[in-house]
């Protein structure tokens, strides 16, 4: 029976050489891959820069215009950003002909885009102040006096929030949509590997035995290491695509003669000597000889990770999808060169990062619980480059009562309601606003925005960029993608093998298990 067992252990041991055969591969193309697509990542990051470079200037005339507001509320002191807010409202009882009198609570409110909700009940609109006027706070209004009359502005809910972008408030507080471009990003198309490790000018001679035949690398700043792949640009010189680092050496090369090295003085320069696992077909120097089709040219030798070095935690299941969830966001330049796509929007949507399944769009909702979202269909995520806003401002001040100090924000009035049109709440402001600098801001920042929308670089250049993109994935990162679920499926093909094996060793039925069933 322990015969039986050791023959079966020993045909399915089979299967960790093959996985082990399988991974290599999948790491060395990897490695091979991922540093090939470098002079298109290049390009795409290239044209992305270039697009979030070309917006900056346009959001940095909004924001200029945003600062020159600001100045005339914080440093010229001729408009206010602070009004009074109607925040409670109690009826007292009393020996008075009409029985009870009425006080009102007022709040020095800043404004912003949003607003926290209030207490209350009865919707307010817009209602002269004095005794005897019929008032009431909703929750879903933010009521603005302004001295003789509550204004009740209705707002759209927005969790525990009132949003106030869209209402009355845009007066004062004038919201303006910055722009940016979207970036899709998908799971495959995430450069999660950094496999380049150097690019120089090869040379070497045909020889007769790959371990002593050198290579010769024109480049003293660049590190070799036993391990690596080399890849040479031009194709037809050695049997295979990318070739494997054996040895590593250093030797002395007068550069001055060679051009591209940009080395004019004539001197030694110490460069790598490597060898590499096989002969070449053809020789190559540097340029390459008129004896071939290459005359002329340079042999550039791409230098890539040591495939034995790249984790296997890169890898992937095979139910993995390569395409969900996709992500949208704003680019900033860092991610520039990124992603699968990029397109303009000025919608002035909020930014941040959101994610859905790309192939349910149209579909209703298979997670929605709520009947009332029954029909529900799934659409793709609202994503833009947010708002600014400019403190346009009141030219009246809050001030409180009695006393006439400077209201702050926070600060409390309480009015009888026949007071409450002979109490001073607000302040004229005195000082004149000199609109110099703002009218400056607002004019460059419609010129930037004019030329922005007639550049027809603001959407070409994304087109192309994503034109580049399309052949990154497609060519590369998808491949690599194939590779990394080829690793994740060798890896479980491994943990079986090794399951089973434990089962077959330690199970306390193994002399059943490895019985012959032909034995009787």
């Amino acid at each position: 029976m322990a015969e039986n067992s050791d023959a079966m252990l020993d045909t399915l041991s089979t299967v960790t050489g093959d996985t082990m055969i399988v991974q290599d591969e999948a790491k060395r193309q990897i490695s091979v891959l991922d540093t090939a697509k470098i002079p298109y990542t290049n390009a795409t990051k290239n044209l992305d820069r270039a697009l979030h470079n070309l917006i900056t200037p346009v959001n940095d005339s909004l924001y200029a215009t945003r600062d020159a507001y600001d100045q005339r509320v914080d440093v010229q002191n001729c408009r206010s950003d602070l009004f009074w807010r109607l925040t409670g409202i109690t009826s007292t009882a009393t020996g008075t002909p009409d029985g009870h009198t009425i006080q009102y609570t007022f709040t020095c409110t800043k404004l912003s885009s949003v607003y926290e909700k209030t207490g209350g009940a009865a919707g307010l609109t817009s209602t002269t102040a004095g005794a005897g006027s019929s008032v009431g706070i909703s929750t879903n209004s933010v009521t603005y006096f302004d001295g003789t009359t509550f204004n009740s502005i209705d707002l759209p809910v927005e969790g525990d929030l009132l949003n106030g972008v869209g209402s009355f408030f845009d007066t004062f507080y004038e919201p303006d949509n910055l722009h940016g471009y979207k970036l899709y990003d998908e799971p495959y198309a995430r450069d999660v590997f950094d496999t380049f490790r150097g690019v120089g000018v090869g040379t070497i001679s045909l020889g007769t035995q790959a371990s002593t035949n050198f290579m010769t690398i024109l480049d003293p700043n660049i590190e070799i290491k036993v391990g690596q792949l080399a890849t040479p640009s031009l194709s037809g010189y050695f049997a295979t695509k990318s070739l494997t680092v054996t040895g590593v050496g250093t030797t002395a090369v007068d550069l001055s003669s060679y051009s591209f090295t940009g080395i004019a003085t004539s001197r030694l320069h110490t460069v790598p000597y490597i060898t590499v696992d096989q002969l070449p077909i053809l020789g190559f120097d540097a340029p390459l000889s008129t004896a071939t089709s290459d005359a002329g040219e340079f042999m550039d030798i791409l230098f890539s990770q040591d495939p034995s070095t790249i984790s296997d935690s890169m890898a992937v299941s095979i139910e993995d999808s390569p395409y969900v969830d996709q992500t949208i966001e704003i680019m900033s330049y860092n991610r520039a060169g990124a992603g699968v796509s990029v397109y303009y929007t000025n919608t002035g949507i909020a930014s941040g990062t959101r994610s859905w399944n790309k192939f349910l769009d149209g579909l209703f909702d298979p997670e929605t619980e709520d009947p009332e979202d029954f029909d529900t269909k799934i659409s793709e995520p609202p994503i833009g480059a947010s708002k600014i806003y400019y403190r346009v401002g009141f030219p009246n001040k809050p001030v409180t009562w009695p006393g006439g100090a400077d209201a702050v924000e926070g600060s409390t009035v309480i009015i009888d309601d026949t007071f409450v049109t002979l109490a001073t709440l607000y302040s004229p402001l005195s000082v004149a606003c000199d609109d110099t600098e703002l009218n400056e801001a607002i004019s460059a920042r419609d010129t930037a925005e004019s030329n922005l929308a007639s550049n027809p670089a603001r959407d070409g250049m994304a087109e192309v960029s994503n034109q580049i993109k399309t052949k990154v994935n497609e060519e590369f990162n998808l491949r690599i993608w194939a590779y990394r679920a080829q690793i994740g499926t060798s890896n479980a093909r491994r943990l079986n093998y090794f399951s089973f094996e434990d089962l077959m060793k330690n199970s306390p039925y193994k002399d059943i298990i490895n019985a012959d069933p032909d034995d009787e």
